[in-house]
């Protein structure tokens, strides 16, 4: 799949925040598609990285069909990658990761990146996460939110900000938090009368592999599958996305 022609599916996972599930959420997904398709899931870049313990990115590799070793930074403080780089002198090559991104799309069905933190989290410098995912150009961003109290705040700034980026949601995994509230349950109907547009997903507490066996979740890989591949742009040219709205 090189040389300019077609290019695998790439999918975004990114949050409304850190710490609400969305590495439980994309091992999950990983697991929904048929084990027959090349399917590999990234985290280029990943902070509070423990040695013996198992990382985000050990996590998605563990649920792929298909594996390549490339290139990704471990940072061991557990705060904004971009923070934890200065900290420790690591330099976060973007172009670097960007290229290994595509590199790896292009060999696989289905490549899913999850990006460190929230979607407007910093990345490094004055880079945001929108601005580091929309220049890998993905087909599909998940933007994943936990189930409680706030989140309809949360879910409607980010996607304001994001749509007045130009950078489209194709589905928004209201996941069932650690301790409910009384609007646990409730939000996603609330969402759904805001954002009719944006389909909204509920991800119960379970293993990724049981929630892999849910309908929701095995809907959402056969769609993301079945998006048509599309050609690789030449170099600066941007990718137009689908109008959801």
């Amino acid at each position: 799949m090189s040389g300019g022609g077609p290019i695998g599916r790439l999918v975004l996972v990114s949050g409304t925040g850190t710490g609400i599930g969305k590495t439980h959420l994309a091992e999950a997904l990983l697991l929904a598609f048929p084990r027959e398709a090349r399917v590999i899931g990234l985290k280029p870049v990943e902070s509070g990285f423990e040695e013996g313990v198992l990382s985000d990115a050990e996590r998605l590799e563990r649920a792929s069909t298909f594996h390549v070793q490339h290139y990704r930074i471990a940072l061991r403080t557990p705060v904004a990658p971009s923070v934890a780089a200065r900290r420790e002198g690591v330099v976060l090559d973007v172009p670097r990761l960007q290229a290994e991104v595509a590199r790896v799309r292009d060999l696989a069905d289905v490549t899913l990146v999850e990006l460190p933190g929230g979607l407007f989290s910093p990345f490094v410098d004055r880079t945001l996460n929108v601005d580091f995912g929309a220049a890998l150009r993905p087909d599909a961003t998940l933007l994943v939110a936990p189930d409680r109290l706030g989140v309809i705040h949360d879910v409607l700034a980010t996607t304001s900000a994001a749509r007045a980026r130009g950078f489209p949601l194709h589905t928004l995994a209201l996941v069932a938090p650690e301790s409910s509230d009384a609007s646990t349950g409730t939000n996603a109907e609330e969402i759904a009368s805001l954002l009719p547009d944006l389909p909204a997903i509920p991800v119960p507490r379970a293993t990724p592999d049981a929630l892999a066996a849910r309908p929701e979740l095995r809907r959402l890989a056969t769609e993301l599958l079945r998006l048509p591949p599309r050609d690789a742009p030449g170099p600066g040219t941007p990718r137009e996305h689908p109008d959801r709205s």
